[in-house]
């Protein structure tokens, strides 16, 4: 168990749905009373605007190429939404909870890994996050969709998580929800634990670093 501990000396979390749950519905909801547009009344047609995989706007913001404001203001026009700016931040951010349990897991790995968090995020969510959740301060660095200008499943993300980790692909751990961020992470090199329930989690790490994990 030893050798297999030595295998693993950086360890990269997603942020959503691992390190905090969070669901995008609940923003739609709210803007969809917002609206001057009876085909936007539907939280659904909001829903798939914005969060669409493909075609969402979220996606050029989550790699930093709209600002907040530029962010905001094409959703209002789009929309036809009568909100204020600072009102829809506030129904933009108020979606996170944070898993207690992983928390615990990411300070019981703190000082004898490296960790790292690799996330699709934009500002707005990560400034609040940041001030909301003291548990982001654990983490040596953070990789984020909107400041390296990708977003997973794309290999230059990973690519500069590697880059800041300095060690061979197969050193790195990345810990993720959705099973092809982590398929693709494993394609480069990378170690992956497809993450579905702290105790699963608690699980594959005992069997990847060999020690078990409170």
């Amino acid at each position: 168990m030893r050798n297999q501990k030595k295998t693993v000396e950086v360890i990269l979390f997603d942020l959503g749905n691992v390190v905090l749950p969070f669901n995008h519905y609940p923003i739609a909801e709210k803007l969809s009373r917002w609206t001057q547009n009876k085909e936007f009344q539907d939280p659904q047609k909001i829903f798939s605007f914005l969060f669409d995989f493909q075609k969402g706007i979220i996606n050029d913001f989550d790699i930093g190429k709209l600002s907040p404001q530029e962010f905001f203001h094409t959703i209002q026009k789009h929309l036809d939404l009568s909100i204020p700016y600072e009102e829809f931040i506030l129904i933009w951010n108020d979606i996170f909870i944070e898993d207690h349990e992983v928390s615990q897991i990411i300070l019981s790995l703190k000082g004898k890994w490296r960790l790292g968090l690799l996330s699709n995020t934009d500002p707005l969510h990560f400034h609040y996050i940041l001030s909301t959740f003291p548990i982001l301060q654990t983490f040596d660095r953070r990789i984020l969709s909107y400041e390296v200008g990708f977003k997973k499943p794309a290999f230059e993300i990973y690519q500069k998580a590697i880059q800041w980790a300095s060690v061979n692909p197969e050193k790195i751990l990345l810990i993720d929800d959705i099973k092809k961020y982590v398929e693709v992470a494993i394609s480069l090199g990378m170690q992956g634990i497809h993450f579905t329930s702290s105790a699963h989690l608690k699980k594959e790490l005992h069997k990847k670093l060999g020690i078990k994990v409170e």
